[in-house]
């Protein structure tokens, strides 16, 4: 098994070194690195919200069998601001930028946009705390839902500024 690994990884570096030898080539690939960090990171916010979507879908089978209907509706239309959040951060654009593209978009602004997501993070953790606090909390659980609502927005319009992090505006 050793061998045929050895050979791959052989193979590999050459044709990295012949790769090398193109004009533009260490760059193109160095740009791919960060938008594939950025991809990767933004997977990983996804998932986490993906997981608070789940953690609200047994929340609701929790007061449904509790009889608590009356609230459903409530948590019905966040889970709903929450999957359209994460699904906006899942699809968001990798900032690939072509050979005859007016605008090109250079490494320091990949940079830029890959802290700017790496921010992000602070918020999904705060909405998942408020997720577990509306499980915790039975007594105040409409002003944390209200909270945790407020939170997923807010997530909405720091995400909906990535365009300008790009733009350098």
């Amino acid at each position: 098994m050793t061998d045929f690994q050895d050979r791959i990884e052989a193979r590999r570096r050459v044709l990295e070194r012949l790769a090398g030898l193109i004009p533009g080539y260490h760059r193109y690939q160095q740009l791919e690195k960060r938008r594939d960090a950025d991809k990767l990171n933004r997977d990983l916010i996804y998932a986490d919200l993906k997981s608070q979507q789940d953690a609200l879908e047994k929340l609701v089978l929790k007061l449904t069998d509790a009889g608590k209907l009356d609230v459903l509706d409530d948590i019905d239309r966040t889970a709903r601001k929450l999957r359209t959040v994460a699904d906006r951060i899942r699809l968001a654009d990798y900032w690939v930028s072509g050979f005859f593209d007016a605008v090109k978009v250079e490494e320091e602004e990949l940079d830029r946009v890959y802290e700017f997501d790496l921010s992000v993070s602070e918020q999904v953790k705060a909405i998942s705390n408020k997720v577990t606090e509306l499980h915790d909390d039975e007594d105040s659980f409409i002003e944390r839902l209200l909270e945790l609502d407020l939170l997923i927005d807010g997530l909405d319009q720091r995400f909906g500024k990535r365009e300008r992090v790009i733009l350098g505006v």
